[in-house]
């Protein structure tokens, strides 16, 4: 490939496709040095890509929805790879394998390179500027790698996609630097990962990450965050400079973190809250502005070991917060050394408290506090305070401290604190925000248990056995795990099981790889939660089979069937998920539904019980909302769709999360410091942006007045096209008018914004498109305006029910903007002689514009007379689009006037002469140009472009160096042998 040799191809799409069909021998593309333009090349074979002269010395530019898609299996060498469109993608890889090496990545939209369905990506040595590398349901190696000014995550690992990221450096990623969800399960080893706007590394959603030998430095938000299930190892770490917590462990997160220093945090050291949980062996806390070690919400955490020092405030427990130290020093932090607030348990075991600035130990009246063994002396004020010593061993008052003598029985510890009445446990359910029906059948099953000790006791029969295992059926967020745990500790506290301990767990822990492993990992884990409760989430996915190979859901299934009968006293098992999955897990194994006889619905929360929810947490952080921001909430739950992803619970987290933040911005950027007011309230203005998900059209004012008259410029410089103009000027006054209408409460029909685009290939469709969105977004009809582009391909899928998913996933992907389908007629076409899936694609689409009307345009071109075809594939279809706009073919003289804007636009002049020979050209070529093709046209500069800088050459081959008016003008010569 070369952009002077005639005999070699001009681009690596003509090098492909000259290299065979897709499963042929490996074949070998050597690039020449050069500054290469590529349109979208969707690759299926094998091949390897290689720079002759070495990395930087070849360009490839391209501005379509990928450079490159590799489905087969591609090898790239120290190439440079440029992708200037926003939405665009400089690499996918999907099913196949895809390896970069010595390459730099250049790309305008949030992802540089994109990997999913299986695919396995490997990037070594690289660098990855802009965009980010997402890997989902794949797997691959990221190494000795710099990825860095990452709009979005520099590195995302999701969909249980395993990835090694190793030896690299993620710099001012715009969120995360890495984000690890669904099931992944990454190990990531000598990283820096530096300056991202939230987490250095956050795993939520059932992931497993370990982390080791790595420096997260310099985050804007928390660096390392383990949230929602999942679970983190972190080894040999240093955690400096974070812009809130170095490390949060939240929402039924685990952490165990093993000799890691965190250093400079702008709020907490570490945070563990949320039922969470968190080991630190022989780590290193110091200098946090406020507490080195928090605990609160229920969250537990154990410190073995290290040291925290240099702090606000040394370790504090507080709500329901379980925290032990053991050979901890707490040592020369600016106030209190340890804090236990009301409810809080604390044991404090072989440590040393000392040169603190105020009180070595502080507890207040309501805290559990056991010592053994603690030395806390050379406090600036009282060693201890609020404690009473030498209180007797088996003493259960609250605020109680035991220090054990030398070869004394260990004191009880926090774990085994007194435990709440029946009747307290059941108010604290019902405490709890919604959930009427829940309530009731826990309630139901607590009596029926009273009762049947009553008679036992009474002796008499306790009556047939009742069902204490369950399904508890319903959308994420819904309050299943936290109703799980405190049923656990109801049927403690009523003395069926053991203990109210809880276990949690997922298809990971169960399914092995081989076969028998799965038996012998779901034994562990069941004989692991043997006296409490064994709590399954997403227990459906064992009954799904993953991939074409074998696989153990089913062995899972059958060995927790067994154990269930083995052990049916001694456990009481909880499996979750959402309700139609769970009816089909039910089938899997017919003594399933004997042992789990028993469903709980969770229903989605109501407006008012999110907004409730809302405020909840916003009363536990000290703040609260105005009433107009209650009333913003209340809107936006009403308004939000209720679809599978829907989050409850957790969606009024992440609302009062963001306007936290809103709030913090808001309060940063105003002269003076706040009070104690200010630092308390939320307003309406904090939840602008978070509450309302910006994908439905909102009734107002021109969103940018500016924007929309510089992007109607835009489209009145466009070239020709004079009746497309109009037409689409008349549909965005129509559009305005209407809105403006129902603003003053006058009758106003809605007005489909979707469109028809009929005309020959070239003719600027695409364009238009682009600009049409952008127009919408300026008039706040669309929330953000971006451009997706779909074919068939990305539409229709290869069996029944795949082709409902990829559609569904291609229009989400363009909700808040344009989803443009070029060549729309083919999904109307049958192809080859079996089953074809374009009119469910149709079908599919026809729902899916009626269910987001307001939140997304579709856009859809052609040849106009298969546009007719098209719109007979359903009798939907025609009624969902406004008006049909015809682009005619461009005339000569106009495809005259786009080359020289081509050419002025890449810095060259046009003379005369050169314009006069492009002119002939067009009107002597009357094959290629007769459907007045804009593609053509580019075609014939970018040749013309070649034959320049290969007469340019040639001369300085020569010994003349070569003018500047000569390096930027066309001559006819240009265009002739471009010809």
């Amino acid at each position: 490939m070369s952009q002077t040799n005639p005999r070699a191809f001009p681009t690596i799409a003509d090098a492909a496709r000259a290299s065979g069909p897709p499963g042929e021998q490996l074949r070998h593309i050597v690039v020449e040095p050069g500054n290469y333009r590529s349109d979208a090349l969707r690759y299926w074979g094998n091949a390897v890509i290689t720079a002759a002269g070495g990395p930087g010395t070849v360009t490839v530019n391209c501005n379509g929805n990928y450079t490159l898609r590799v489905e087969g299996h591609v090898t790239l060498r120290g190439l440079t790879l440029h992708n200037w469109n926003v939405d665009g993608n400089v690499l996918e890889a999907v099913g196949g394998t895809l390896i970069v090496e010595q390459c730099e990545l250049v790309s305008k939209s949030s992802r540089a390179i994109s990997v999913w369905d299986g695919a396995e990506l490997f990037v070594r040595h690289s660098r990855v500027h802009g965009g980010g590398i997402v890997y989902s349901d794949s797997a691959g190696l990221v190494e000795h790698t710099e990825v860095f000014d990452a709009d979005l995550c520099g590195i995302a690992i999701r969909n249980a996609s395993r990835v090694t990221v190793r030896d690299c450096r993620v710099q001012r990623a715009g969120e995360h630097g890495i984000w690890v969800a669904e099931g992944s399960t990454p190990l990531i080893e000598r990283c820096e990962v530096e300056g991202s706007k939230s987490a250095s590394i956050l795993a939520q959603g059932h992931a497993k990450a370990t982390v080791r030998d790595s420096r997260l430095r310099a985050s804007g938000q928390c660096s390392l965050v383990v949230r929602d299930n999942a679970s983190a190892t972190a080894e040999e770490c240093l955690i400096t400079g974070s812009g809130a917590e170095g490390v949060w462990v939240t929402a039924n997160g685990t952490l165990t973190a093993r000799r890691v220093s965190i250093e400079d945090g702008k709020r907490h050291g570490a945070l563990v809250d949320e039922s969470s949980t968190a080991d630190f062996e022989d780590c290193d806390i110091m200098q946090s502005v406020n507490c080195g070690l928090a605990v609160s919400g229920s969250g537990t955490a154990r410190f073995t070991g290290g040291t925290i020092t240099k702090s606000q405030f040394g370790a504090s427990a507080a709500n329901e917060g379980v925290l032990t130290l053991d050979r901890a020093k707490v040592s020369h932090n600016k106030s209190i050394g340890v804090a236990v607030d009301p409810g809080a348990r604390v044991v404090l075991r072989d440590c040393t408290i000392m040169g603190n600035a105020g009180q070595g130990i502080v507890t207040a009246d309501g805290a559990h506090v056991r010592m053994e063994r603690v030395k806390s002396e050379a406090n600036g004020a009282d060693d201890i305070l609020g404690i009473e010593i030498g209180a007797p061993a088996d003493s259960r008052a609250a605020t109680t401290a035991t220090p054990a003598a030398p070869g004394a029985a260990a004191p009880e510890t926090a774990d085994t604190a007194p435990e709440l009445s029946v009747d307290e446990l059941l108010a604290e359910l019902t405490a709890m925000v919604g959930l009427a029906e829940v309530k009731r059948e826990i309630g139901k099953l607590v009596g029926l248990l009273r009762i049947a000790e009553q008679r036992r006791q009474a002796g008499l029969p306790s009556g047939p056995s009742i069902g204490r295992h369950m399904v508890f059926a319903g959308a994420p967020g819904t309050g299943k795990t936290t109703v799980a745990r405190l049923y656990g500790r109801l049927l403690a506290a009523l003395g069926v099981v053991p203990s109210g301990q809880f276990t949690e767990v997922s298809r990971g822990e169960l399914v092995g790889q081989v076969l028998g492993e799965t038996t012998q990992k779901t034994t562990a884990v069941f004989n692991k939660a043997l006296g409490g409760v064994l709590f399954i989430d997403e227990a459906y996915t064992l009954s799904r089979r993953f991939g074409t190979g074998t696989d153990f859901g089913q062995e899972a299934i059958d060995a927790l069937v067994k154990l269930m009968e083995d052990h049916r006293d001694e456990i009481v098992v909880i499996v979750a998920g959402y309700s139609a999955e769970m009816r089909e897990f039910l089938t899997a194994n017919p003594g399933l539904k004997s042992r789990i006889s028993r469903t709980i619905e969770f229903e989605n929360y109501s407006p008012a019980e999110l907004t409730s929810i809302t405020e909840t947490l916003a009363e536990q952080y000290g703040f609260r909302l105005t009433g107009q921001a209650q009333e913003a909430l209340v809107a936006h739950f009403q308004r939000v769709r209720r679809d599978e992803t829907f989050g409850n619970g957790r969606e009024a987290r992440r609302v009062f999360e963001a306007a936290v933040e809103q709030q913090a911005l808001r309060l940063s950027g105003q002269d003076g410091p706040a009070s104690s007011e200010d630092l308390t309230l939320l307003l309406p203005e904090d939840f602008d942006g978070v509450v309302d998900n910006g994908l439905s059209a909102r009734l107002g004012a021109v969103r940018d007045a500016g924007q929309l008259q510089a992007v109607l410029d835009r489209l009145s410089a466009m070239i020709g096209l004079e009746e497309v103009k109009s037409q689409v000027r008349d549909t965005i006054d129509l559009i305005a008018a209407t809105r403006r209408r129902q603003q003053e409460g006058l009758g106003a029909t809605p007005i489909s914004s979707h469109l028809i685009f009929s005309g020959p290939p070239g003719t600027g469709k695409t364009t238009v498109a682009r600009l049409y969105g952008e127009l919408l977004a300026a008039l706040g009809v669309l929330a953000r305006g971006h451009f997706v582009e779909a074919s068939r391909g990305d539409l229709v899928g290869q069996y029944l029910g795949h082709t409902t998913q990829k559609a569904t996933a291609t229009f989400n992907e363009a909700r808040g903007g344009v989803l443009f389908i070029d060549e729309v007629y083919a999904l109307a076409r049958q192809f080859g002689a079996n089953t074809d899936f374009g009119q469910e694609a149709i079908d599919t689409l026809v729902k899916l514009m009626e269910d987001h009307r307001e939140e997304v345009v579709v856009i859809v071109a052609g040849y106009t007379d298969e546009m007719n075809d098209f719109l007979a594939a359903n009798p939907g279809l025609a009624s969902r689009f406004s008006r049909t706009i015809a682009f005619a073919p461009y005339g000569p003289d106009e495809l005259v006037d786009i080359f020289i804007s081509i050419a002025e636009s890449s810095g060259f002049e046009v003379p005369a002469s050169t314009r006069s020979a492009v002119h002939d050209h067009v009107t002597g070529q009357t094959e290629r140009f007769d459907q007045g093709n804009g593609r053509e046209i580019r075609k014939l500069f970018e040749a013309a472009q070649t034959a320049h800088a290969r007469r340019i050459a040639q001369l300085e081959r020569s010994g003349t160096q070569a003018t500047r008016d000569q390096l930027q003008t066309l001559l006819p010569a240009d265009v002739e042998e471009a010809r």
